[in-house]
Parts: structure tokens; C-alpha cells; sequence
């Protein structure tokens, strides 16, 4: 791999230290002889990692979140620290970055791409996702009837809670949650998971990366959301019909050489010990 000569720091300033974090780490990239940047920008607009090799995103899983956009923009790797309480995607300690950055400078990493999700709606506007796209009934009033659709073919109606629309590195969250299955990262592929579904014959489906999904309301009822990495972005009313389909640009994730996706998972997910702990 090629040697990082610039480096962004992104803080998330809600976490305790980051800020403390960040300036430590910068100071010992300069001494490697990088050029470093540090802003508590957050989520970072598209254009902030313009010419950076890699962004430090120093927060936890939700942070690294926030730059998204501006990685995929700029084709910036992205390393994710960990001060939060889960780590499926910011997966360095303080300490591990600090010990494995000297080498990371020098080129000793390795990258992982990770597939992401557009959401497409009837009105143009398109927003991508790392984690998933759900539309889902927010008033407590009633189930949503979706009618989807793949490649134009028919798939099935859903009444139902909403359906979750989920990458392989978005099945360990909402997806799992909803009883949907688990992917491996480099597995090209969407997971639809049913939320409460009204017919147990309604299961979760997968769907290959080069599937163009459509999802129509069946319907008039609730009129249903839709948040993209846990973030509301649309209310669904005027917006239908929603397509869910996989990018052509590919999120540049730094993996830490000391744990394995799978470690990540039996440890995050308490695989293997006892149900209480």
C-alpha cells in the first residue's frame, strides 16, 4: 500500500476526550512527517477530505457515520476509533492507533471495500447509506403496505411495520434486530428484512449487488419514513415510488490487523458465553 501523507482527524466533540485524542495522534502523524488537519465539523461536508489520504474518525460507530459522504467524495480511507460502546466499525482503540499508526504512515494497512446503498426517490433526491435504508410506519397508527419489486419483476406486498434494506456491513445492526441474517463484509449483496410483518411467510430476502429495487406504497395509510443510517431523511408522503440499489463507489474502511470481522461480531454480540452478563 501507498504511504499516508495526509491525514484528517474528524472529532465527534460529544464524546469525552476525543478532541484530547485527536491532538495527540496528530502530533505524533507530524512527526512522521505528515500533514495534518483537525475539525470538529460533524457530519463533514462532501468536500472535506478533498486530497487527504486518510480521515481518523474519532467518536465511535455513529461518527464514522458522519463521514461517509465526504469519504466516498474523495475516495479517502477512513480508520475509526473507538470511544464509544460499540465498535463493529470503528474497530482501533486510542492505544491501538497510537501504537499502529507509525506503520499505518509507512504503508503497512490494509483496506476493506465496504458496499453502500443510494435511496432513490420519485422526486430525484438521492442520499447513500453505509448501514441500511428503512421505511417504516412512525405513528403508531397502523401497519404500511409495500409492494416491492426487483429488476421490474414482482417480489411480494408487505404489510408490515416497514422493511429494512440492509448491506453486508449493515446486517449486524437494525437487520439483525428484525431477525435478518447475518452477511459476511465481502458479500455483494442488499438484505430485505420485513419489521413486524403480518404474514410469518414474509421473511427476510437476498438480493444480489446488481438488483435495482423498487418499492411502491400498496396503499393509502400512514404515511411512513425513511432514515438512512439511523438518520430521518424523507418523509415518504409525494416521495413513492423509493428505489434501493448498490453504489458504484465503494466506502475505503482500514482495518485494524488485530481483530477479524468475526472476532468483532462473537465479542460485540456475546457469542459463545453465557445469555447474562
Amino acid at each position: 500500500m501507498k504511504s499516508i501523507r495526509s491525514i484528517t482527524f474528524a472529532v465527534n466533540s460529544s464524546k469525552p476526550g476525543a478532541a484530547a485524542v485527536a491532538e495527540s495522534l496528530a502530533a505524533l502523524a507530524k512527526r512522521e512527517g505528515v500533514e495534518t488537519r483537525i475539525t470538529k465539523d460533524y457530519p463533514l461536508a462532501a468536500d472535506a477530505l478533498i486530497g487527504q489520504d486518510l480521515c481518523c474518525a474519532i467518536g465511535g460507530d455513529g461518527t464514522l457515520l458522519g463521514v461517509l459522504d465526504a469519504a466516498l467524495e474523495s475516495g479517502s480511507a477512513v480508520l475509526g476509533i473507538n470511544l464509544g460502546k460499540l465498535g463493529f466499525l470503528a474497530t482501533f482503540t486510542e492505544n491501538e492507533a497510537a501504537n499502529d499508526l507509525p506503520a499505518l504512515i509507512k504503508g503497512n494497512y490494509s483496506i476493506a471495500e465496504r458496499s453502500v446503498l443510494y435511496c432513490t426517490t420519485a422526486k430525484g433526491e438521492s442520499v447513500c447509506g453505509l448501514n441500511d435504508v428503512v421505511i417504516k410506519e412512525t405513528q403508531g397508527s397502523g401497519l404500511i403496505r409495500l409492494c416491492v419489486s426487483a429488476n421490474g419483476n414482482p417480489v411480494s406486498e408487505y404489510h408490515c411495520d416497514g422493511l429494512i434494506f440492509s448491506t453486508p456491513t449493515g446486517s449486524t445492526a437494525y437487520n439483525l434486530s428484525a431477525g435478518g441474517p447475518i452477511i459476511g463484509p465481502k458479500v455483494s449483496a442488499i438484505a430485505m428484512t420485513p419489521i413486524c410483518p403480518h404474514t410469518f411467510g414474509n421473511r427476510s430476502v437476498i438480493f444480489d449487488h446488481s438488483t435495482d429495487i423498487k418499492i411502491e406504497s400498496g396503499e393509502p395509510g400512514p404515511c411512513p419514513r425513511i432514515t438512512i443510517d439511523g438518520r430521518v431523511r424523507f418523509e415518504a408522503d409525494g416521495n413513492f415510488p423509493i428505489e434501493v440499489t448498490v453504489a458504484d463507489k465503494k466506502f475505503r474502511l482500514m482495518q485494524n490487523p488485530d481483530h477479524s470481522h468475526f472476532a468483532i461480531v462473537r465479542d460485540k454480540l456475546n457469542w459463545g458465553g453465557p445469555a447474562i452478563r
